[in-house]
């Protein structure tokens, strides 16, 4: 590893002159920063982070703070925002916080001089975190939305458009009986999660003006209620074509029921899943039509919202919602003319 008295050698310097240009602490003519900078170069030096953090009083670290909770796939959020933070000269570091008091320990980071500003993932409507954060006057930016944004760096998913979407690709091929499926968060920590609630919300109001026949099933995470979603289907909304579904596993459980039914994918019933794995939608038969989530995007840009705010940018707020984008797969096709009610077993 090369190291500053190698570049101050190089560039013959002092070493303290080198640390100047390195660490930015002090001015030096243009010449010499020209000519360390040149050593820098063709040395290949890198500056030691933690050196770097000592000087300027600031930890170039990020947190993440994200509950590691197993409902939702965030790993395209999660690398790009690495990404971005370090093509910025920040560390990104993933603070899987579970403790009652939350709130208390995201701000204590930032106070404590651990992190300089932090990223909210999983963020509710009325989410404590922000408020504690906010108190505190603690930068952050939020993957996902609060209720209340006025003045807030955030990106999140625009779930209302991506269900809009997946409706009106729907009616379009003449469908109409279609089904959502959801997350059942309730009794959970997450039961104020914002996407299904701003989903069901759009869901609802994209079947009214087109006069659709939708139903809304909330399945919850565990084995016997992610397993018996064909029944409920066949039970509550037999003449269902159609499903859009924001819950993984009861997707590809709905995928494997119908087929074991007989039930065909699509020239029965058509499914498609928003935000869901991209990866495993190829795993199903047929392969799954998912609207892709825009992770690597979304976490690009808070984590440079966040760092520009952390750098004295004085603008409006970031405030970015994209929705996802179709991928089209094997599991959707036009309406069934004729078909006869689901049943249940």
């Amino acid at each position: 590893m090369v190291t500053m008295q190698q570049v101050a050698d190089h560039a013959k310097v002092s070493i303290s002159t080198v640390s100047f240009v390195v660490n930015d602490t002090k001015p030096v003519t243009p010449e010499t920063r020209e000519r360390v900078l040149r050593a820098i170069d063709e040395l290949g030096y890198r500056r030691n982070s933690m050196a770097r953090a000592l000087a300027s009083r600031k930890s170039r670290v990020i947190a993440l703070i994200y509950p590691l909770l197993d409902h939702r796939h965030h790993h395209s959020f999660v690398d790009a925002a690495a990404t971005a933070a370090e093509e910025r000269g920040y560390s990104l570091v993933l603070w899987p916080i579970h403790s009652d008091n939350v709130s208390a320990e995201i701000a204590s980071l930032i106070q404590a001089g651990f992190a300089d500003g932090v990223l909210l993932m999983e963020v509710q409507l009325e989410d404590e975190r922000v408020t504690h954060l906010q108190q505190a006057g603690a930068p952050f930016a939020l993957i996902g939305r609060t209720r209340d944004l006025d003045g807030i760096d955030y990106v999140d998913i625009d779930f209302e458009r991506s269900v809009e979407h997946a409706v009106e690709d729907f009616a379009t091929l003449g469908h109409r009986d279609i089904s959502l499926i959801i997350e059942d968060l309730s009794n959970t920590p997450l039961a104020g999660y914002a996407p299904p609630v701003r989903a069901v919300q759009a869901f609802e109001e994209a079947i009214a003006s087109r006069g659709l026949n939708g139903a809304l099933f909330r399945v919850s995470h565990e084995r016997a209620s992610i397993l018996s979603i064909t029944d409920e289907i066949a039970r509550q909304a037999p003449e269902t074509t159609a499903v859009i579904g924001m819950h993984d596993d009861a997707t590809f459980a709905l995928v494997n029921g119908l087929r074991h039914r007989g039930v065909r994918v699509p020239q029965d019933v058509s499914i498609a899943g928003i935000a869901s794995s991209t990866s495993l939608a190829t795993l199903t038969d047929p392969a799954l039509s998912t609207y892709d989530a825009p992770g690597s995007e979304l976490g690009r840009l808070a984590t440079e919202a966040l760092i520009d705010r952390l750098e004295g940018r004085d603008a409006p707020p970031t405030q970015v919602r994209i929705a996802c984008t179709l991928v089209p797969g094997a599991s959707t096709g036009p309406a069934p003319i004729g078909r006869p009610p689901l049943t249940a077993r």
